[in-house]
This record gives structure tokens, C-alpha cells and sequence, in this order.
């Protein structure tokens, strides 16, 4: 068995409510897993409101296939089949004008199993407000995406909005390097994200893709080490191999390492069912299954 969560008696680190396996709704006992970590996390997933939730999936099937519709119900019922207990869902905003509008919806969204992040677009006129308002509202984060956004992580014009994201204590979350629905060049790689830790190095830095998505010799030249975290979304036996996905996760420390699936575009439990397979020792488990986690949603939710 996995080690016990430090933190209070009940299984909480901070506010985050662990569920220990001691039944009921929620607590993991009803789910399909046949493992007994306190809680399973996975850091990466999305869903869309109901009414455009056909339109995304419909969108991005040529390149993208989809393993569920795409709805906080589709999404609840594949985390029900894996066996995970809480998903960190992720916005992105999609035009300037709509910063307003979707952070508003990631509020009303943010209730159990999810935590929501916010956003902020780029080219919208007080970026920094945004991130305020996103803090503010009680989101632990933000996700952006290089590529969707059109900006690049050496624009001088954003540096006081990484700068304001720190010092509300709000996680960056980003995409890095390749991407199904777009062509290269890419906007963000292994490298940049290095130089900007460096520039940064009080943010709360989170690197999806484990650091860069099918850049992974670059990710152990640049990234691997670093005082940033890593997901594991779409780090899968599609694009990356055991054996180098695994000495990725140990040269940079399973306590920088965050479960994660980019449901619906993967399947959870295929993911799940992945990176438990690999000989990790119950301790690193633990930590990238839930404990990293837990850790950076302490008093959030």
C-alpha cells in the first residue's frame, strides 16, 4: 500500500479533501480501481458547456479523436470507469473579448469532481485584471496555449502578467511543443520554457506534456531537472516509448510529476492503466498520482 498523505487526520492536505477509502460517494471505494491510493488527480482534462460540446468534439475529430463527448457528464462518467477522484478541468480563452464570459462559466463549474482554472487571452486589453479577477473568484490557476493564442513566451508585453501571477500565487499552466491541430513552427518548445522559468522563477510553472509534446530528447537536453512540473498528458505509448518516458520521470523527480490524461482527447483509463504499468515504486506513485497534486490545490477546494 502507498504511503499515508501527511496533513491533517482526515486525509486533507490544506483544503483538499483526499477521501480516504472509508466508503461512500466519492471516495474512491465505489470506483473502478484495484489500488488504494487516498486519491487519484488527474491534472490535465476538459469539458465544454453542453451546448457547444458537440461542436468542439466535431471540430477536432479529423486530427483528434475524442474518447468521451465532451460534457462535465461524459467526462464525470469516464473518471467514474478509471477510478479517479478529481480532475483539474482547463479553459482556454479563445478570443479577446471572451475572458469575461468563460472565466465566469469556470466558475459556476467549479465543484466537485472538478477544479476549474481561469484564463486570460493575450491580446486582450488588462490581461493582468483578468488574472486578478480569476484569483479572486477562488481559481487556483491559469492554462494558456502557445499555439491556439498566437504569443510566445519571450513577449515582453506579458512579463507583468507572469509577474502578477506569482505574486498571486496563481499556477501557469501551458502547453509545449507539438501539437495535433496545428503545423510547425512551434511557438513553444523545450528550450523557451527553460529560458522562461529562468526569467521567472518564483511562477508556479506547470509544463504540459511532460515539458514538450514529441520533443522528448529536447525535454531531457532542457527541461528534465528544473524546479517546474511536469504532466503527463498525452505521454502515452502512442508518442513515447517506456523506457525514455520513465528515465524522464527519474531524472527529474517524481515530486515534480502530475497525472494527467487531456481527456477527451485520451482515454483515462487507458492513460491510468499506462503509467501504473511502469515500475515505479509505491511511493512515486503516490506522488504523481495524487500528492504533487493535492499539494498545489491546498486551499483551493
Amino acid at each position: 500500500m502507498a504511503p499515508e498523505t501527511g496533513g491533517h487526520s482526515d486525509g486533507r492536505i490544506g483544503e483538499v479533501s483526499l477521501h480516504k477509502c472509508e466508503g461512500g460517494a466519492g471516495s474512491g471505494c465505489d470506483r473502478n480501481r484495484p489500488f488504494h491510493f487516498n486519491m487519484v488527480i488527474d491534472f490535465h482534462a476538459h469539458f465544454y458547456p453542453d451546448k457547444v460540446a458537440a461542436k468542439a468534439v466535431e471540430a477536432c475529430a479529423e486530427r483528434l479523436p475524442a474518447y468521451a463527448d465532451g460534457t462535465r457528464a461524459g467526462l464525470e462518467a469516464s473518471m467514474r470507469e478509471a477510478g479517479i477522484d478529481l480532475a483539474v478541468c482547463l479553459t482556454v480563452v479563445n478570443a479577446p473579448a471572451n475572458s469575461a464570459n468563460i472565466n465566469a462559466w469556470a466558475v459556476r463549474e467549479n465543484r466537485a469532481p472538478f477544479v476549474m482554472t481561469g484564463g486570460f487571452h493575450p491580446d486582450e486589453p488588462d490581461p493582468i485584471a483578468t488574472v486578478e479577477a480569476v484569483a479572486a473568484a477562488g481559481l487556483p490557476g491559469i492554462k494558456v496555449h502557445p499555439e491556439f493564442q498566437n504569443f510566445r513566451f519571450d513577449a515582453e508585453r506579458l512579463f507583468p502578467v507572469w509577474e502578477r501571477c506569482g505574486e498571486l500565487g496563481l499556477f501557469v499552466i501551458t502547453h509545449v511543443g507539438w501539437d495535433a491541430l496545428f503545423d510547425p513552427p512551434y511557438r513553444s518548445g523545450p528550450e523557451a520554457l527553460a529560458a522562461f522559468r529562468r526569467r521567472f522563477p518564483e511562477l508556479k510553472l506547470i509544463l504540459a506534456h511532460l515539458g514538450g509534446m514529441a520533443m522528448w530528447d529536447e525535454v531531457e537536453a532542457h527541461i528534465a531537472g528544473l524546479p517546474v512540473y511536469l504532466d503527463l498528458a498525452m505521454a502515452t505509448p502512442e508518442y513515447i516509448g517506456k523506457e525514455q518516458l520513465l528515465r524522464i520521470i527519474r531524472a527529474h523527480g517524481a515530486e515534480r510529476i502530475l497525472f494527467g490524461t487531456d481527456s477527451p482527447w485520451y482515454g483515462q483509463k487507458k492513460q491510468l492503466d499506462f503509467i501504473r504499468s511502469l515500475p515505479l515504486t509505491p511511493e512515486e506513485q503516490e506522488l504523481i498520482f495524487h500528492r504533487n497534486a493535492a499539494g498545489l490545490l491546498a486551499g483551493t477546494y
